[in-house]
């Protein structure tokens, strides 16, 4: 090594550092696992599962921008799946860090937990046989119909609806109620748009036989629920959003699933 390399080697080195500081995902305080809770009631493409038999978490939205999330945290996640009634107590017990894809207003008492910033937003719509000639324009156009829905999901707009003669018709998933649509066995049905336009691309037959309606039952925006019990602290889960936010990285993982 020469004098001037001598001389030079420690601020390339700190050059060099400066650089993997910014390229590099926040380190984790420690090596926890990220313990993400999962249901079979979020429809594709928000969440897409395979059997093997057991029911496990493949892909959609929410595993690319959760996955994202992890890796900006310097974190493994893992992904488990649970009925929606458990989702709560799992939450509130630390045997799972977050949910996402939802909103405090689902929840019955949702300052018991930390709420990121919002990811994506959710617009529910109606689906209605082609059969049903009525453009659905108003809620109270609903009174005495079927509606389709999804159990365990909780719909404040409808509850007029409900209370004066129209039926709640539960399924276990929203492609399910696009299929009681296309078969006359609800009046509507309650979807989000996201979903509606990926049962449309993958169920071509059905897609002919039900159409959209113009009302819009609510427009929501999405984000994780997260455990007072977790290891991960609310602000470190928000920086990382933000970040990825500024970077474009969530913007990039949500284009592939947005509707025309």
């Amino acid at each position: 090594m020469n004098g001037k390399t001598a001389k030079r080697w420690p601020q390339r080195l700190a050059g060099a550092l400066c650089l993997l500081a910014v390229t590099l995902p926040a380190a984790a305080d420690d090596d926890h696992t990220l313990t993400v809770g999962v249901t079979e009631n979020d429809a594709a493409p928000s969440m897409i599962f395979s059997y093997s038999p057991q029911p496990q978490l493949d892909g959609g939205l929410w595993k690319d921008l959760l996955d994202s999330i992890a890796h900006q945290l310097g974190q493994r996640v893992q992904y488990l799946p649970l009925a929606r009634k458990r989702m709560d107590s799992y939450l509130q017990g630390g045997q799972i860090d977050m949910v996402c894809n939802t909103n405090p207003a689902w929840w019955e008492a949702p300052e018991r937990f930390h709420w990121s910033l919002p990811l994506s937003e959710q617009v529910e719509r109606f689906v209605s046989p082609l059969t049903l000639h009525e453009r659905i324009t108003s809620l109270s156009q609903l009174n005495g119909r079927r509606i389709g829905t999804v159990i365990g999901y909780h719909y404040p707009a409808l509850a007029h609806a409900f209370a004066h003669g129209a039926q709640r018709i539960d399924q276990q998933q929203g492609n399910l109620q696009l299929r009681a649509a296309a078969s006359g066995v609800v009046d509507v049905a309650v979807v989000d748009e996201l979903s509606f336009a990926w049962w449309l691309k993958n169920n071509l037959r059905e897609a002919h036989q039900v159409q959209l309606q113009p009302l819009v039952l609510s427009r929501m925006p999405l984000s994780c629920a997260l455990s007072r019990r977790s290891h991960l602290a609310p602000a470190s889960l928000n920086h990382a959003i933000r970040t990825l936010q500024q970077q474009g990285v969530l913007a990039a993982r949500l284009k592939p699933y947005q509707v025309p």
